[in-house]
C-alpha cells in the first residue's frame, strides 16, 4: 500500500530490514494504510461531486434547450428525433446522479466502516497493530543487535590493530632501507611490527569469536523476525484485498459502457434518429402548408334572402301583450271584496 522508491538506495545494506531499526518502515505502513483510505474516500466523495454536477448541468441543458426547440419551426420526425436528445439526456442525469448517490452512500460509507473495525486504537499509542508489530520487532531484534553493536565494537578495534601493523610494516621497511641506520634501531623496528602483528592476530581472533556467535544466532533472529514480519504482511493482504473489491464496485459504478440503462438510452435514441423519414415529413409539410391543403375553389354560390327580424317597438309591444296586467294581478289576488273597498278610496 505505500509507495515503493523510485531508485534504489545508496547503501543497500544499511537500509536493509535486517539491520537495526529499519523494520519501522513496515511498522509505519499500518498509519500509512489508513491514510491512504482517507485519501481514498475523499477522492471519490470528490468524483461523487463532479457526477452530481454533471447531472444537474445536463438537466439544465436539457430544460434551456428543450423550451427553445419547441419554438422553433422544425416539424415530423427530425422535431421528434431531436426532442428525443433530450428525453436522452433527462435519463442520463438521473442515472449520474445515481452514480453520484451510490459513491458516496456506498462505498465511502462502506470505506470508513471497515477503517474502524481494521485499524483499531490504542490509548496514547496509536494504532493498536503499530504498536504490537513494533513492540515484537524490538524484542525480537533486540539480542542480535547487541550481539551486533559488540561485533562491530571488535571490528573497529581489529581495523585499528591492522592500521597500526602496516605503519609498522612500512616503519620496518623504510629502517631495513636505511644503511645509515643502526641494528639496534631495526630491531627494534622489527619488534614493534611483531608486536603489532601479534595484536592483529588476537584482535581477529576475538572478531571471528563475535562473528560466529552472532552467525549462530542469526538463523533464530531471521525466523523471528520473518514471522512478525508475515503477520504483517497479512494483516496487508486484507486491506489490499478488500480496496481491491472497493475499485471493481466503484469501477462498476463509473462504467457506463456495460450499463443497461445506458445502452437503452442510446438505442432508443439512436431508433428515432433512423426513423427521420424526409418523405414522411415533406408529405406532412405539404398537406399541412402546402398544396396538399384542404380549400374552397371559387364557384357559383346561390343568393339567399336573409331572416328578417321584428322591429323593436313590435318586439316591445309583443312583449307587453304577453305580460299581465298588474292590476288584474292585484284583483286576482286580493279578491273582488277587497277590490271594492280600493275602488271607494279612490273615489
Amino acid at each position: 500500500m505505500a509507495s515503493l522508491p523510485k531508485e534504489p538506495p545508496e547503501d543497500a545494506r544499511k537500509q536493509s530490514f535486517w539491520m537495526p531499526g529499519n523494520y519501522v518502515r513496515t511498522v509505519h505502513r499500518t498509519e500509512r494504510s489508513f491514510q491512504a483510505c482517507n485519501d481514498i474516500v475523499a477522492c471519490f466523495m470528490e468524483r461523487a461531486k463532479v457526477e452530481k454536477q454533471y447531472a444537474q448541468q445536463l438537466s439544465q441543458w436539457s430544460s434551456k434547450w428543450k423550451s427553445i426547440v419547441d419554438s422553433r419551426p422544425l416539424y415530423g420526425s427530425l422535431m421528434r428525433a431531436w426532442q428525443c436528445f433530450f428525453t436522452s439526456t433527462e435519463r442520463l442525469s438521473a442515472l449520474h446522479s445515481s452514480i453520484s448517490q451510490s459513491l458516496t452512500s456506498e462505498e465511502g460509507v462502506r470505506v470508513k466502516t471497515w477503517q474502524k473495525e481494521t485499524f483499531p486504537k490504542k490509548i496514547f499509542c496509536g494504532f493498536r497493530e503499530s504498536y504490537d508489530t513494533n513492540t515484537s520487532f524490538s524484542r525480537a531484534q533486540k539480542p542480535w543487535s547487541k550481539k551486533l553493536m559488540k561485533l562491530e565494537k571488535v571490528r573497529v578495534a581489529y581495523h585499528k590493530v591492522c592500521q597500526r601493523e602496516q605503519a609498522a610494516l612500512e616503519k620496518e621497511k623504510q629502517a631495513n632501507e636505511n644503511s645509515e641506520m643502526s641494528q639496534e634501531k631495526k630491531q627494534k623496528m622489527t619488534e614493534a611490527r611483531e608486536k603489532a602483528t601479534e595484536e592483529k592476530e588476537m584482535a581477529r581472533d576475538k572478531y571471528e569469536k563475535i562473528l560466529e556467535d552472532v552467525s549462530t544466532y542469526t538463523p533464530r533472529y531471521m525466523e523471528e523476525m520473518e514471522a512478525i514480519f508475515e503477520e504483517s504482511q497479512e494483516e496487508e493482504r486484507k486491506r489490499i484485498s478488500f480496496l481491491k473489491q472497493v475499485f471493481l464496485s466503484i469501477h462498476r459504478h463509473l462504467d457506463v459502457t456495460n450499463n443497461e440503462s445506458v445502452k437503452a438510452v442510446y438505442s432508443e435514441l439512436h431508433q428515432t434518429l433512423m426513423a427521420i423519414d424526409e418523405q414522411d415529413d415533406l408529405k406532412w409539410w405539404k398537406n399541412n402548408h402546402g398544396p396538399g391543403m384542404p380549400t374552397d375553389w371559387p364557384k357559383i354560390e346561390e343568393w339567399v334572402p336573409p331572416v328578417k327580424k321584428l322591429k323593436r317597438k313590435k318586439r316591445d309591444q309583443k312583449g307587453k301583450e304577453s305580460r299581465p296586467c298588474a292590476f288584474l294581478s292585484l284583483f286576482s289576488a286580493k279578491g273582488p271584496e277587497q277590490f271594492a273597498d280600493i275602488e271607494l278610496t279612490m273615489n
